[in-house]
């Protein structure tokens, strides 16, 4: 292709972006494990077509019913980047599938996933690094979301951070709108 394309025709082969962005944990909630403070996980997918998709899981506080109080939920936000972010983790997909694949699926599953069944949950010590088995938090829901796409949860380290859920990621059923309360 000749290098001064127009951008339309640059935007019509472009592959969309899809990156981890990771921020401090319900700042400054996040800092109770200073000097090694807690990152929430955003996953960003940043494509020509249609902008900019922010996906993550957070609890629920009011604004979905006393019902549904601390319980996660999908949340999805599109052409506003996460602020104050501290790392951004480049995604790849697995092996043969394109990015655009990648990024539909990851939009797909995140619409299918169940909110509002999965209590939100703080690590077992509230200054360790570690869930308990069968609790969840935003980065178990990120973690999840990659699972159910690419059959792994990529293997994440921020030096000077820590990643509570990472290691305990949500399991699939709740990606494919299976999970019943």
């Amino acid at each position: 292709m000749p290098s001064n394309m127009n951008s339309a025709a640059r935007a019509q082969h472009s592959e969309p972006n899809i990156t981890l962005y990771g921020r401090i944990a319900a700042d400054p909630v996040g800092y109770v494990t200073w000097p090694t403070p807690d990152l929430h996980f955003s996953i960003v997918i940043d494509d020509a077509y249609s902008g900019i998709t922010v996906i993550d899981g957070q609890p629920i506080f009011f604004e979905a019913g006393r019902r549904n109080f601390g319980l996660i939920r999908s949340n999805r936000y599109m052409n506003s980047l996460p602020g104050e972010v501290r790392t951004q983790i480049p995604l790849n997909p697995p092996q043969g599938m394109s990015r655009q694949e990648f990024a539909r699926q990851l939009v797909v599953n995140s619409q299918k996933f169940a909110s509002y069944v999965s209590p939100y949950s703080a690590p077992k010590n509230i200054l360790g690094s570690r869930m308990r088995p069968g609790e969840y938090n935003s980065s178990s829901y990120v973690a999840g979301l990659l699972k159910s796409v690419t059959g792994y949860v990529p293997l994440v380290s921020v030096p000077g951070y820590l990643t509570p859920g990472w290691e305990s990621p949500m399991p699939a059923h709740y990606y494919k709108g299976e999970a019943i309360r």
